[in-house]
């Protein structure tokens, strides 16, 4: 757990690095026609878009409502997660068939379709893919953790904890939570990903920002035109998501990895 604490730690750091280069770098919102499709030069590190606004800056603010999914996968959805499934592993057996048939059922529901209908009900914006985020990314981790927990349950150190009389919460986190984390490190990792690539889907379809604001999918979306004409405008975002989403799962695998050696 302390890992996934220091993952957010970093993702703050970088959501707050990538706030101040927004500061840094020229308004994405700058539409200087005079300057349309300029290459990449010292000023324009990327060059500009067919409204001269900058590519390099409007990639930066773009940044941020990946990063606020990623954050709100592995802090609301993992903590759900992990909450639902000790309730399953360990909880009254009433409310484990509850929760269970819960977790089967929001895993059932593809993400995509579950952000259509809040869409429907509530409108398009980041609000709706948070909310669809949130719904439907608990339900993995709390069947891991509830199937991790039950093998925990057989090992002779938990036996030994429980028959010394410890606790149950402190046998929690002393016992159950470390040697559930190789396993929920990976999974994360890949979430994180799928959180990333998620958002810019949603944003292609116009779910979640207007065209208007950079983030990249609404990005791809807008500049699928210029494939072949000037294809870095596409392949600017493609790349970036495709980075991003490796680079989530490497860190946090690579500390799942190292967790289990």
């Amino acid at each position: 757990m302390k890992r996934i604490v220091r993952f957010l730690a970093c993702l703050a750091a970088l959501a707050g690095l990538a706030f101040w280069a927004s500061g840094a770098l020229p308004d994405p919102h700058a539409i200087d026609l005079s300057n349309r499709l300029a290459s990449p030069s010292l000023q324009h590190p990327l060059g500009t878009d067919h409204l001269g606004r900058d590519l390099a800056a409007r990639l930066v603010w773009g940044a941020l409502p990946s990063l606020a999914a990623v954050a709100l996968v592995l802090s609301g959805g993992l903590g759900l997660g992990v909450l639902a499934g000790g309730v399953m592993a360990l909880g009254p057996r009433a409310l484990r068939a509850g929760v269970q048939w819960l977790a089967e059922t929001a895993l059932a529901v593809p993400t995509l379709v579950t952000a259509l209908v809040l869409s429907a009900a509530f409108g398009a914006g980041l609000l709706t893919v948070a909310m669809a985020l949130l719904v439907t990314s608990w339900a993995p981790y709390a069947l891991a953790v509830a199937a991790l927990f039950d093998r925990i349950r057989g090992e002779p150190y938990w036996m030994a904890s429980q028959a010394l009389g410890a606790r149950p919460s402190a046998a929690i986190v002393r016992h159950m939570l470390p040697n559930a984390w190789p396993a929920l490190g990976a999974l994360a990792g890949a979430d994180a990903g799928r959180a990333v690539i998620l958002v810019a889907s949603l944003g292609f379809i116009g779910l979640s920002a207007d065209t208007g604001r950079p983030e990249w999918g609404a990005m791809i979306h807008e500049y699928r035109m210029f494939l072949f004409t000037e294809p870095r405008l596409v392949l600017a975002p493609i790349l970036t998501c495709t980075l991003v989403c490796v680079a989530l799962h490497g860190l946090l695998d690579r500390g799942a990895a190292k967790a289990r050696r």
